[in-house]
């Protein structure tokens, strides 16, 4: 009988909301409780509720949430913390189902508990956070701006910050110019210059939707946003310069439509400048752009491109010259001979620009 129970959320997920009868939503809800309606415990019972819970509810929808709803608060409360942990992936899928006044009602209390709970439960709530904001009714929606901001703030686990930082394009949508000012922009330059590079990296792969979002916004203040991400191509420490260079190749790379226009005047100038670092990663990334910017009709022969790839093509390092699609013999000989900078040097040259904080 406990297999037939295990096996009840996926057949209820094959029928249509008339086959689902009151009685057969019973029986699935009893699982929760780990007894289904035998009367004897099974640990496992609630874990096979909770991971087939999203398509239960929304194979009968939101009519029939009276039926599951006390079920879903037995799980809240599961002693497992595995039950709550899929519980809190799923979250957002439920919610789409809900609608605002169901979600509002039920999922925001179960929201404001995984966030207090371990951090295996605390992940899947933030990980898909921004889909769940997307249900929310504005007013209820500006309640998790405080949360947002604490998250940039997290010291203890990075991954949360790298959650944060993964959806801060969506975020950006969900707020008004108000909110992306005062606290949205903030975040994004912060975790730009995160210490952790995977954070960096995420935030930095959210910059094509921030800057379609401020667009569509026709926010007063595009000069100055700009103005602090271009501060990070003449920063000291190479990290962030590094980080500006993988922005642009972002925006290179994003899907749609790139305003060569818009990427001539603000990060043009800059990206230039920088292949000419003293980094090799940098001027390897730097290569990369241009490469592409090489390939586009409209900025093959900008002379400044040209320049800058000419000088690319007689770099010493050798990933550079592999970038720039030169074929490389990288036996010793040949590395003294041609002046060359092997791995193991670059490597050196790396470790001493960050100790000497001079980068």
């Amino acid at each position: 009988r406990n297999a037939a129970f295990q096996h009840l959320g996926p057949l209820i997920a094959t029928l249509s909301p008339d086959e689902v009868t009151p009685k057969l939503l019973q029986y699935y809800a009893s699982m929760a409780t780990g007894k289904g309606q035998t009367g004897a415990g099974d640990n496992e019972m609630p874990s096979f509720c909770a991971y087939n819970f999203p398509a239960v509810v929304l194979t009968v929808g939101r009519e029939k949430w009276q039926h599951l709803k006390e079920a879903y608060m037995e799980l809240l409360n599961d002693i497992q913390w595995k039950v709550r942990r899929t519980l809190s992936y799923s979250m957002h899928e439920i919610a789409l189902v809900l609608g605002p006044d169901l979600t509002k009602e039920a999922l925001l209390p179960a929201l404001d508990m995984f966030l207090k709970d371990l951090d295996e439960v605390k992940v899947g709530a933030l990980q898909n956070l921004s889909k769940l904001l997307g249900v929310l009714d504005p007013a209820a929606r500006s309640n998790y701006v405080s949360l947002i901001c604490s998250l940039e703030m997290e010291s203890d686990n990075w991954r949360f910050r790298q959650l944060l930082a993964q959806q801060l394009g969506e975020l950006f949508l969900l707020f008004d110019e108000s909110v992306v000012q005062a606290e949205l922009y903030p975040i994004f330059m912060k975790l730009s210059r995160d210490p952790v590079a995977e954070v960096r990296n995420a935030a930095g792969m959210q910059l094509q939707p921030i800057l379609a979002r401020l667009d569509e916004l026709k926010v007063t203040w595009r000069d100055e946003f700009m103005e602090e991400l271009q501060d990070l191509a003449t920063d000291r420490v190479y990290q962030h310069r590094l980080m500006f260079v993988q922005m642009c190749e972002n925006l290179l790379v994003a899907d749609g439509d790139l305003d060569l226009d818009m990427f001539k005047r603000d990060f043009l100038p800059q990206l230039l400048v920088l292949g000419e670092d003293k980094v090799a990663n940098i001027r390897q990334k730097t290569a990369v752009c241009l490469l592409n910017l090489k390939g586009r009709p409209a900025t093959a022969e900008h002379d400044g491109v040209k320049t800058a790839l000419s000088a690319l093509g007689s770099d010493k390092d050798v990933e550079v010259l592999r970038t720039m699609g030169k074929q490389i013999d990288m036996g010793y000989t040949r590395c003294k001979l041609q002046g060359v900078v092997s791995g193991a040097a670059r490597d050196a040259e790396l470790r001493a620009a960050v100790l000497s904080g001079s980068t």
